[in-house]
């Protein structure tokens, strides 16, 4: 009997063993799986929240971070900042390719083709088509600087008076603040500082505006090679060979556009970055210590 009871208390105790052990390891299962949830559910997501496909190594736009980003602090117009702008070349090969007249449905275009070729531009935006103003973001954030331009580009207005010049150029100012944060130093007058066109509309405005602007704090910025699409009609070809031509300078400032009809600028494009590389030359985005290219005033 003794014996009949110790193995009874024997077979009982590893019936327990074994009830514990399918609980544990329901329990161990269920938490896995919620494990496996809750990591499928948080996989890439930030600190700040944002988020991205776990898996994508390669991207095919760079990935922003505001938090590393210091351009607001560098950029943002200030009447007080102390910089020392260069107007002559600093003896390197360096290029800076620019685009006016945007953002537009080619604006995405130009930016593909410099994602591809890992370079860096400056973008003189306007407010000629605000269905397409987030594309400044997108270009800011893919590590472009941005200037301003014009918000209409209508001559007639914009040169009116110095007044309503600043008020064209707040205008534009706005909106880039919308998009990235803040209003930008770098400027490019409505058919650079050389034109014409403005005395038709206001006598000798230039030779005060190029003073007045840099004593609020900004700088403008024209060009010392173009491609020429400034003009219609041209193809790639042509585009590409006008732009090509600036060998015998350092220190380039590339004027092109990515304004709607832009699309034989945007075919040169590869064909211009693949030129100036073979040479040897640095792209770069604008910034304090960029060539402030400055042409003769002449009204």
């Amino acid at each position: 009997m003794k014996n009949r009871t110790c193995k009874w208390a024997t077979w009982f105790a590893v019936a327990m063993l074994a009830v514990c052990a399918l609980v544990g390891c329901a329990s161990s299962s269920t938490a896995s799986s919620q494990d496996d949830v809750d990591a499928v559910a948080t996989a890439g997501v930030s600190d700040s929240g944002a988020s991205s496909v776990a898996g994508n190594q390669a991207s095919s736009e760079p990935t922003y971070n505001a938090q590393d980003d210091t351009r607001a602090q560098e950029f943002a117009v200030d009447p007080n900042a102390n910089t020392e702008w260069r107007t002559k070349t600093d003896g390197t090969k360096t290029i800076w390719l620019t685009f006016d007249d945007g953002p537009s449905e080619n604006t995405q275009k130009v930016l593909d083709i410099l994602n591809k070729y890992n370079v860096k531009a400056t973008f003189f935006v306007t407010g000629i088509k605000p269905d397409y103003a987030y594309m400044i973001k997108k270009a800011y954030e893919q590590g472009n600087t941005i200037g301003l331009h014009t918000y209409s580009h209508d001559y007639a207005t914009v040169y009116a008076s110095e007044s309503a010049y600043f008020d064209d150029l707040d205008a534009v100012g706005a909106l880039v603040k919308e998009q990235i944060g803040y209003v930008p130093c770098f400027i490019r007058f409505p058919g650079g500082s050389s034109n014409a066109i403005s005395a038709e509309y206001t006598k000798g405005i230039m030779s005060e505006l190029v003073n007045d602007v840099q004593d609020r704090g900004y700088q403008y910025f024209d060009w010392n090679i173009s491609c020429g699409d400034g003009a219609s009609g041209h193809t790639a070809e042509e585009l590409a060979e006008a732009a090509c031509d600036g060998d015998d300078y350092t220190n380039i400032v590339l004027l092109m556009h990515d304004s709607a009809g832009h699309e034989a600028t945007v075919e040169a494009l590869p064909t211009i970055i693949e030129h100036y590389q073979s040479l040897g030359y640095t792209f770069k985005a604008i910034d304090r210590s960029a060539l402030a290219s400055h042409h003769g005033v002449n009204n």
